[in-house]
């Protein structure tokens, strides 16, 4: 860029800058998850604000001997509006003493350029604060923007005129105007592309929480069902305590991961919730049951679905627990569901279940064994139970080591 450039030469060459900017601050942002947490996103985008005026000088054009144009005043008021006036003054300290380490007669003024460009949109975020009149979402008003961007455009003028005076130089008046309009173009779109990042960003982030909060609302909404088994029968709450280990543990052997593994889990703590309706007496006397005592028995999975039907969660709990009594091949109970109409969570559940139930003592019959359990998944294997399911609870015991927790 030259003086003999026509004014829309010198806005595209600048906005053409400005738009490259905001490309690497769009890739930084968008990864700003992968840092660590513990440094607040304040200070990281404060660092990206600073590194962009290195970047931004590495772009700039001479206009004439010595003095550069470039979007570091456009920088220093989108970091100030969109930051706040600390890590704005710090953006503008920052390019200020880069401005003056590159040298150049333009150094002094450019450097106090961009600190008088800091100035001016500080004073116009006190006037806008002292005013009180703040849109109804929290965002800037137009006049902040506009007026500081007038004042990022008015500080490269004022170092211009500066310079020419003290140098006694000639500069064409159209290089004033070019510079000023384009410096205030430059500070306008930055600040409104970065405000609309940041606004989407942030918007994400409150999702991101909101998810979080009621996630946890659900984990506590088991825990509560439960504890209420818990408190019932202590024997039943172990047995879904271990049931719900070994199967996450199955889960992550066959590749579940993520929200559905969670899903798992929480579904296995509470997988004979329908129990409840069982009295206890039955679920704990010693010997054989009676037909119907077992018939009565056989209803606790489809009573577990009534509970937890209308229990809004983003696993479909009620019907894994529903489930997970059923075979492979048509055999088990309540509906006598088969194949693929089972879900893979309910296949997982029914194995651990007879792992676990073989595996421990019963008031109705002593401990079987692990090795007895294991044989006995070995004969059900495609018939029953999922063969995949069986290998991957096999692989576990007997070639991870894996070992039932005593809860």
């Amino acid at each position: 860029m030259n003086v003999h450039q026509s004014i829309s030469d010198q806005l595209f060459d600048l906005v053409g800058n400005t738009m490259a900017v905001f490309m690497v601050y769009l890739f930084v942002e968008a990864n700003l998850s992968r840092l660590p947490q513990r440094v607040s996103r304040p200070v990281i985008l404060t660092a990206v604000y600073c590194g962009l005026t290195l970047l931004a000088l590495s772009m700039g054009v001479e206009v004439m001997p010595g003095v550069l144009m470039d979007p570091r005043f456009g920088i220093v008021v989108a970091a100030t509006l969109t930051l706040g006036w600390r890590s704005g003054l710090a953006v503008g300290l920052c390019a200020g003493a880069v401005r003056l380490a590159a040298g150049g007669v333009g150094a002094v003024p450019g450097s106090l350029g961009v600190v008088l460009a800091w100035a001016g949109t500080w004073m116009c975020l006190v006037w806008h604060q002292r005013a009180e009149v703040r849109s109804t979402d929290g965002a800037l008003p137009l006049w902040v923007v506009v007026v500081s961007s007038l004042m990022g455009a008015l500080a490269p003028v004022m170092g211009l005129l500066w310079l020419a005076q003290a140098r006694g130089l000639s500069v064409d008046s159209d290089l004033f105007v070019a510079i000023g309009l384009a410096q205030f173009v430059v500070a306008v779109l930055l600040w409104l592309a970065i405000a609309l990042t940041t606004s989407r960003t942030q918007a994400l982030l409150d999702l991101q929480q909101s998810n979080q909060a009621l996630l946890q609302s659900f984990r506590q909404t088991i825990a509560a069902l439960a504890s209420a088994v818990l408190h019932r029968d202590p024997g039943a709450a172990t047995h879904q305590r271990r049931v719900a280990a070994l199967a996450v543990a199955v889960g992550q052997k066959l590749g579940l991961s993520g929200l559905r593994l969670e899903g798992l889990e929480m579904a296995a703590l509470i997988h004979d919730i329908g129990q409840i309706e069982i009295p206890v007496e039955i679920l704990s006397r010693p010997g054989l049951l009676t037909d119907a005592e077992l018939g009565l028995v056989r209803l606790h999975p489809q009573m577990g679905y009534e509970i937890l039907k209308d229990v809004s969660t983003p696993w479909p709990l009620a019907e894994i627990v529903y489930q997970h009594h059923e075979n492979l091949d048509g055999s088990g109970y309540p509906r006598q569901l088969s194949g693929d109409a089972i879900l893979l969570e309910a296949r997982i559940l029914r194995v651990c279940d007879i792992v676990e139930a073989m595996s421990s003592h019963r008031a109705f019959r002593p401990a079987v064994g692990l090795k007895q359990a294991l044989d006995e998944l070995r004969q059900m294997s495609g018939k029953q139970l999922d063969p995949q399911v069986v290998q991957a609870c096999l692989a576990l015991f007997e070639r991870d080591g894996y070992q039932l927790p005593g809860v």
